[in-house]
């Protein structure tokens, strides 16, 4: 049914309907007619003004009974349009014009009341009178609850729709991020060792060949391996599993010793050391460690001119991992204007700040640089 029918076909129904009773006992004059149309007229406006409407009404049905000498039995079935309207403004208006609007529905009861004490007829219609006020007003405040309930729940579901979108949206941005991230050093690092190598290689071709291929080799075992670091780490695009893999496992520490000679037959001159006594650490801590120096040394080779050493010094303690990566380099070489920054000094203080560690970088007594992070070997779960 359309909107239109929904507000005509009521209101026919009641006007069809309250002319039944009048032509039973014979009062249908056209008259009665006229008034029981007009009164069932009025609840066309239940719903955009159903305070005006319920007024008129009361206003009609009160000059028709007044002109029948306030007999209780000329009282027309279409005055029930009373309830009605009052039921409608219970359920739109705010409380005050509830209030009016009952006032209004009551004052027939109470009229029937002061009759009976006159000793006029009609004082048995009092109770159920005033009981179905009282009904009208309480359906009509019940559906405009139920209304604000069901209002409230949609406002709240489309609002956790929302949420939950924009979730989604961080979730996806923050792996992006990740990833970019993960890219960055394992793309950065290779390239810049496989430029290292492919350098030497250059020099040697002519007077020391066979050094030159050693270097090719490891230029082609670096790709190597950062193609299979790339599989592995664009498979989070294809699993909701461990990024790493169950294959391939994430570096952590028992993989420095590899990624220290990797620099050093690209020409770079790294050194270890480990002192204290070595904690248990969670996976993504490791790689967190592994990471950071990493990207230390690709600085090296990368931007430190001159640089021809590098330490790399783990220090345990019974609090925290010390972690230092420092190098013998003049200082850093200008960055070319048409590459965009990297995510390498940020990464590393995203990583570690996960866990609650601390990363500084600054230039040396000597002249060098220096990468310097702090990791609390009692964090077990990422802050």
């Amino acid at each position: 049914m359309t909107p239109r029918g929904r507000l005509v076909v009521p209101v026919v129904v009641l006007a069809v309907v309250s002319l039944g009773p009048l032509l039973r006992f014979g009062e249908l004059d056209p008259a009665a007619v006229v008034v029981s149309v007009l009164l069932a007229g009025t609840a066309l406006a239940r719903y955009r003004a159903p305070l005006p409407a319920l007024g008129v009404a009361a206003l009609v049905l009160g000059v028709w009974w007044v002109g029948h000498g306030l007999d209780a039995q000329r009282l027309l079935p279409a005055g029930v349009v009373l309830l009605w309207l009052l039921a409608s403004v219970a359920d739109r208006r705010p409380v005050r014009e509830v209030v009016a609007a009952a006032v209004v529905v009551a004052a027939l009861p109470v009229t029937l009341v002061v009759l009976a004490l006159l000793g006029r007829p009609g004082g048995e219609a009092v109770v159920p009178l005033s009981a179905l006020t009282v009904l009208a007003v309480v359906a009509g405040r019940n559906r405009r609850t139920r209304r604000s309930l069901l209002q409230a729940l949609e406002e709240r579901a489309l609002r956790a729709e929302r949420e939950r979108d924009a979730g989604a949206r961080a979730a996806v941005a923050e792996e992006r991020t990740r990833i970019a991230r993960e890219v960055h050093d394992v793309v950065a690092h290779n390239i810049s060792v496989m430029t290292a190598l492919a350098d030497g290689a250059g020099y040697a071709i002519d007077t020391a060949p066979d050094q030159a291929r050693r270097a090719v080799a490891q230029i082609a075992g670096t790709g190597r391996e950062a193609i299979a670091e790339m599989h592995r780490l664009l498979g989070v695009l294809r699993t909701d599993g461990d990024p790493a893999g169950p294959d391939a496992p994430a570096p952590g520490l028992a993989q420095l010793d590899a990624l220290v000679e990797q620099v050093r037959a690209a020409g770079l001159a790294v050194t270890l050391t480990v002192s204290g006594t070595p904690a248990p650490l969670p996976a993504t801590a490791q790689l967190a460690v592994h990471r950071l120096v990493q990207e230390a040394l690709t600085n090296t080779l990368t931007h430190a001119a001159g640089a021809r050493a590098a330490r790399v010094a783990l220090g345990w303690s019974a609090e925290e991992l010390v972690v230092e990566v420092t190098d013998d380099g003049r200082g850093g070489r200008p960055r070319d204007p048409d590459r965009p920054p990297g995510h390498g000094l940020v990464g590393m203080r995203e990583r570690f700040g996960a866990w609650g560690g601390t990363v500084e970088t600054g230039p040396t007594d000597g002249g060098g640089w220096r990468v310097r992070a702090a990791l609390p070997v009692a964090a077990q779960v990422p802050a």
